[in-house]
């Protein structure tokens, strides 16, 4: 489980990163309230889905095992 926070926490900075850096130099600094909320829920639910699918791949080897 430590495992999988350490996975979606990873995510996160990561993307916050690219979107606070990256972002505003492609877009020209012009980067409104609205757009910064949109861009951080669509980084957790991002974060979120790929941690789910490392859950899954976990869940699968441990069938494949026993």
């Amino acid at each position: 489980m430590v495992r999988l926070l350490g996975i979606f926490l990873l995510t996160v900075l990561i993307c916050l990163i690219i979107f606070i850096y990256i972002i505003p130099l492609l877009l020209g600094g012009s980067v409104g309230e609205f757009d910064i909320v949109v861009g951080l829920l669509l980084i957790l639910i991002g974060s979120f889905i790929i941690t789910q699918v490392f859950y899954i791949i976990d869940l699968i080897k441990n069938i494949k095992d026993n």
